[in-house]
């Protein structure tokens, strides 16, 4: 295991895989470009505050030049597993900026046992994978810790996994709902899970929360996000950016912006306002997973105020 001595009790454990990966856009490439899930995550709540670990696999010939930005923001490496494979993969934006992600090499499954002692003390445990890496009986093992579990829906049959469900059912993710208060997933997740054609947030919320589900978050774009619980429900609006640069990373940051509010007011309408916030910065600039793009705290509360507005 990697360490960067960083061995402070952490806020939130992330367990995902993180990419060598080369962005693909129709009059540009970036690479090599750290990405994925866990990586934006890490870095996007480090650079708001919390004291974040991260739990995942690379290959020894993983640049290890893409891993400073955890370094500079301190997110513990304690968890950093080295294996036979790096996840490497091509992330490709058409012209209207849909994406199709091509897996060109995978790392191996993450299990209970790679999380280290020090990260069992964090409040929050977020899964938030790939492409399956993180299955169910280790969400079984984690969830016995008695913590707050958040999962992003994308690696489980959604954007990010390699194969999709045939069965447009969700019996896939019924199986995930009972162990999570927080199920976070964007509507083009949602259009792999269960059809593009009965694509509905506030019914999609519905099966969430009953299936088990605290918290249904779901992030629409443009139109901002949509977040149920059992009594509530509410949308949030987007805020209105000017220009949009890259949108790669912006729903990792999301779950990011999202859970560093939890910790602290466990409204998760409050939160979904700073999820928002983060959001909305990352966007307007590039680069991948580095500190530059990350927004800080005070940052994310002047827009937050403005978010409240556009809600009176």
């Amino acid at each position: 295991m990697e360490g960067n001595n960083n061995t402070n009790k952490i806020d939130i454990a992330v367990l995902g895989h993180i990419l060598n990966e080369k962005i693909i856009f129709t009059d540009r490439q970036i690479y090599p470009v750290l990405g994925s899930p866990a990586a934006y995550s890490s870095a996007c709540m480090a650079s708001l505050g919390s004291k974040v670990g991260v739990v995942t696999k690379i290959g020894r010939g993983f640049p290890q030049s893409l891993l400073k930005v955890f370094d500079e923001l301190m997110v513990n490496k304690d968890g950093v597993v080295i294996g036979k494979n790096s996840t490497n993969n091509e992330l490709i934006y058409n012209a209207c900026g849909n994406k199709t992600l091509r897996f060109v090499t995978k790392a191996e499954e993450i299990f209970f046992t790679d999380i280290p002692n020090s990260y069992f003390g964090a409040e929050i445990f977020y899964i938030c994978p790939m492409d399956y890496e993180v299955n169910v009986k280790t969400i079984e093992k984690i969830s016995n810790l008695g913590k707050i579990m958040a999962v992003d829906l994308g690696g489980y049959g959604g954007g990010t996994s390699d194969t999709h469900p045939e069965e447009k059912d969700g019996n896939e993710i019924k199986k995930l709902c009972p162990y999570f208060n927080i199920v976070k997933a964007s509507i083009e997740d949602y259009y792999y899970i269960f059809g593009a054609h009965t694509c509905d947030e506030k019914e999609i919320s519905r099966k969430l929360i009953g299936w088990g589900a605290e918290i249904s978050a779901i992030t629409l774009g443009e139109k901002g996000s949509f977040i149920k619980t059992k009594d509530n429900e509410s949308y949030i609006p987007s805020f209105p950016i000017k220009r949009v640069v890259d949108q790669t990373g912006a729903g990792d940051c999301y779950s990011a912006g999202f859970l560093v509010s939890f910790l602290v007011n466990e409204d998760p309408y409050v939160s979904a306002m700073y999820a928002t916030a983060a959001t909305s910065y990352v966007v307007e600039r590039s680069g991948g997973v580095v500190a530059s793009r990350m927004p800080d705290m005070g940052e994310v509360e002047k827009r937050v105020k403005i978010i409240k507005n556009l809600m009176k």
